[in-house]
């Protein structure tokens, strides 16, 4: 048994680490936590929870790496995102409290797959909206109360999503929205997370283990992907992107 014990505590960490890290370069660090919680024996939607929690304190180790990036940008827009993905993500999470184990692992590759495209084809649908008429600020925020929910219900996949949706935000640069895209993700992870606890869905000896190595991972993959020019840090978001779909498809397959 504590060798068993010994493994499963080297598996989730090192998952949670790498998780970590991910999530601050683009995001989908859950294709990590969430198999190996699985694979340990925690049933589908506790191991959603927990991985989450798990992840919680990643988000804020990369939005400490990007605090220098974050105190340029604009403090009322800030606030206004803050205020969205909060109250979005409350009522993703509820929606995950009553849904049945499978339902969202079903889901969940189709939604990475297509904020993913849409991230890859969004400079293109920045243009054509600068050429439209009128500002659109609204999409933006609608398309950020979306992530925010879907973040509440499934965090794989919403630093992708995140970087989508902020992109429409003619404003902002790559560097800004991953920034912006960490800070965010804390948040409405956090109330997603405090949810999770009053309806008794995180497993907390897993949990607390994770949290210590995916604060590490993400502190260091912020400080990593600053080094990148704006052109590779597209092409890895995109990739890993793509990557993590691939990866949940083919784990659905093996499932069913």
């Amino acid at each position: 048994m504590e060798f068993f014990l010994e493994n499963y505590f080297l598996i989730i960490s090192l998952s949670a680490f790498l998780a970590g890290a991910l999530n601050a370069i683009a995001g989908g660090g859950t294709f990590l936590t969430l198999p190996s919680l699985i694979f340990i024996g925690l049933p589908p939607v506790a191991a959603n929870a927990t991985s989450a929690a798990a992840l919680l304190p990643g988000y804020l180790g990369a939005a400490f790496g990007y605090k220098e990036v974050l105190f340029s940008v604009e403090k009322k827009y800030l606030l206004k995102l803050l205020l969205v993905v909060m109250l979005s993500s409350i009522l993703g999470a509820y929606l995950l409290v009553n849904t049945p184990n499978t339902v969202f692992l079903e889901l969940t590759p189709w939604l990475l797959l297509v904020a993913t495209l849409l991230f890859a084809v969004n400079p293109y649908l920045k243009n054509y909206l600068s050429h439209s008429q009128g500002n659109n600020g609204i999409l933006h925020f609608i398309a950020i109360t979306f992530v925010g929910g879907y973040g509440g219900y499934f965090n794989g996949g919403v630093g992708i999503a995140m970087l989508s949706a902020l992109s429409l935000n003619k404003s902002n640069s790559i560097e800004s929205m991953i920034a912006i895209k960490s800070i965010l993700s804390f948040f409405l992870t956090l109330v997603s997370v405090f949810i999770f606890i009053l309806n008794g869905l995180i497993v907390w000896w897993a949990a607390l283990s994770m949290m210590l190595f995916s604060t590490l991972g993400g502190y260091m993959g912020s400080k990593f992907i600053q080094f990148l020019s704006p052109k590779v840090m597209r092409n890895v978001i995109i990739t890993i992107g793509l990557l993590m779909t691939l990866i949940m498809f083919f784990s659905l397959n093996r499932i069913n």
